[in-house]
């Protein structure tokens, strides 16, 4: 089946999470490869698809999560406008997930070439590429996400989840300024650190000359760090200033930034902070895998690239995505996929162009995987 019309078949299918049912995307993909030898696991009701293609020694893992985040309905009938494709998940991630299938059509690699299709992974991935690699380990995983076909998300950002408490001074509105209150002094500052955070710099020499060697840049995409207010619940009565007010705060950061450093921007008297979460960085240098399992898969993806005649890019994001759920047993995994636009928004779409070019590395990285 075309990239594209496959990319419209998974779009149509409904797994918006929640509820995250994915049995019918699970149904239709494994009678794409009923040829092939294939898995389903299942936790929570969340249902995950593994395809075995192949045999040998070094096993590759080519992954990407089928679930989507919530929309509006009509967004499950896809839309081709100007060489976009319109709909839920078509870039994040069906668009990757229909870009793998394509690229292993007659593929006979010498090695073990597994396919995991998965749940879940907009809501943490604990149901779906956890579960499938605490079953099936493999030597080296590349996750499908959209990061555009010329870049490798090599490093992703720590995560705090904070709750927040401002103490303000009670009274009446007629007779009490208003600017002692608890829910002033949160509002202005949320406008100030969200500024700060955007502006935050630190230093990652380190990282760019690293890619530099290896002929690739090295690029931030947005931000270094970022304050996120999620939820805010405050105030007694309309009629009186606000003794206290709660704020809930999703804060994302750099691993070259350090946590003491972004704690020092909560240090006030009139502010109480609870750290309820913390997810470390993953990726390159941060985290438990060796160096030069990592310089091998990336010098793979990096030709793949290459071979489409683009100049490819190490990119560090504050998202955070499945990569986790592998390079804690010490395996090598990183992010590609096709670009597009809107993610998580009722306008989300893939580039065509994205899509067929992605079926063609993908094809690349699994044919030059006997480098591995």
């Amino acid at each position: 089946m075309d990239v594209v019309d496959l990319t419209k078949a998974l779009i149509k299918i409904d797994t918006r999470n929640p509820p995250g049912d994915t049995s019918q995307a699970v149904d239709f993909l494994q009678n794409l490869f009923s040829s092939f030898k294939t898995k389903v696991y299942k936790k929570e009701g969340k249902e995950n698809l593994v395809v075995e293609i192949g045999k040998g020694e070094k096993t590759l893992m080519l992954t990407s999560h089928l679930d989507t985040v919530p929309a509006k309905e009509e967004t499950l009938n896809p839309i081709v406008v100007n060489g976009k494709l319109f709909g839920r998940g078509s870039c994040d991630a069906k668009g990757c997930v229909a870009s793998i299938c394509s690229a292993v059509e007659g593929i006979e690699p010498e090695f073990k070439l597994k396919l995991a299709f998965t749940a879940d992974e907009e809501v943490g991935g604990k149901n779906g590429l956890k579960v499938v690699f605490e079953k099936e380990k493999a030597d080296a995983v590349v996750i499908g996400e959209p990061t555009g076909c010329e870049a490798v998300m090599v490093l992703q950002g720590s995560v705090l989840a904070l709750d927040l408490r401002f103490n303000g001074k009670d009274g009446h509105t007629a007779s009490h300024d208003s600017c002692n209150g608890a829910i002033f002094k949160s509002a202005s500052f949320i406008v100030d650190i969200v500024e700060k955070f955007k502006n935050l710099k630190g230093n990652y020499e380190h990282y760019r000359s690293f890619f530099a060697e290896l002929g690739v840049e090295f690029r931030i995409r947005s931000w270094e760090a970022v304050f996120n207010p999620s939820m805010i619940h405050g105030g007694v009565k309309r009629n009186v200033v606000a003794p206290s007010c709660d704020l809930s705060a999703d804060v994302r950061f750099a691993p070259w930034i350090s946590v003491d450093e972004i704690l020092k921007f909560f240090e006030r008297e009139d502010l109480e902070v609870k750290v309820s979460g913390f997810l470390p960085s993953y990726g390159i240098f941060v985290d438990s895998v060796k160096l030069e399992n990592d310089l091998k898969l990336l010098r793979i993806m990096f030709e793949a690239i290459r071979g489409e005649n683009l100049s490819p890019k190490a990119v560090f994001s504050l998202g955070v995505g499945d990569s986790r759920h592998v390079r804690k047993f010490g395996i090598p995994a990183f992010y590609i996929g096709p670009g597009g636009g809107n993610l998580h928004s009722e306008d989300e779409f893939v580039f065509i162009s994205e899509l067929r070019l992605a079926t063609k590395i993908y094809r690349s990285i699994i044919e030059k995987f006997k480098m591995f």
